[in-house]
């Protein structure tokens, strides 16, 4: 990982997150070395962090995560997340079509999957998980998204947004992408074939705020062979608006804005128990 660019907040997860998901134990030297942030700068960080108890530095210099970081994210505030009021609809949503259900939302030139619901048994292949950061080129929830984003964050991914071929199917070419974009942002959803998967459909809507931007998107991934079910864009269009309505009524409860959302989503996972 590259470390130029990024502010402190983004330096201190990324130390985190090496420090949580890494196979072996790591020194300070260890986080600076798997994080690509410059060794004086990690030094700096992770000695804040152990004296404020958020990490804890063993006997033999290796790092863990402290007490107090796993007790401040674990007490969870009485604010409404996106993921808090979308989850019963998500619900209801999987119960109807039987196939993975994603709730995404765009970070700068990304796409970041906040919940997946997965049926019991058998069903299309999806790599996206809560946590899991894709460009938002690469797969239906990032096309809508994009599409119904303002118009300059539209313009500024669709010149230069990453661009990531994951089959022989995944569409490169950005005069064809925008020209998607464009469809999508005209009809009101994205049927994105075999992009991620050879085998796998990703169908998605957007969540629209009150001024016609997308807060988030919703989808569903189906088995390519079997098609897009006609009722299933309606249950999508449905489900959107029941969220949205959701959202916009809980604004009096202090419902979080995404971006928060997503920091405290991403300080859970980095404290999360193997």
């Amino acid at each position: 990982m590259t470390a130029r660019n990024e502010s402190m907040i983004d330096r201190v997860i990324d130390v985190l997150e090496a420090v949580k998901t890494s196979g072996s134990p790591l020194t300070a030297s260890g986080v600076a070395r798997a994080t690509g942030i410059p060794m004086p700068s990690t030094h700096r960080i992770v000695n804040d962090l152990v004296r404020t108890g958020m990490l804890q530095r063993d006997n033999d210099f290796t790092l863990r995560i402290g007490i107090r970081l796993w007790e401040i994210t674990a007490r969870s505030t009485p604010v409404l997340t996106l993921r808090d009021i979308a989850l019963p609809f998500l619900e209801d949503l999987l119960a109807v079509v039987g196939e993975p259900t994603l709730l995404s939302v765009l970070d700068r030139n990304d796409v970041v999957n906040v919940e997946t619901l997965t049926p019991r048994g058998p069903s299309a292949t999806n790599v996206t998980q809560p946590g899991v950061r894709l460009p938002a080129l690469v797969s239906s929830p990032g096309i809508v998204l994009v599409a119904f984003a303002p118009l300059a964050i539209r313009e500024e991914i669709l010149d230069a947004g990453k661009i990531t071929r994951f089959t022989a199917h995944t569409v490169v070419d950005r005069a064809d992408l925008r020209r998607i974009v464009d469809d999508t942002r005209r009809v009101g959803h994205a049927i994105i074939p075999r992009w991620m998967y050879p085998d796998s459909t990703g169908i998605a809507v957007p969540i629209l705020r009150e001024d016609g931007s997308a807060l988030a998107a919703l989808s569903v991934t189906k088995p390519y062979d079997v098609g897009v079910p006609t009722d299933l864009l309606p249950a999508l269009h449905t489900t959107a608006r029941g969220i949205a309505r959701a959202v916009r009524a809980g604004a009096a409860r202090h419902v979080a804005d995404p971006e928060v959302a997503l920091l405290k989503q991403r300080l859970r996972r980095a404290t999360e128990v193997k």
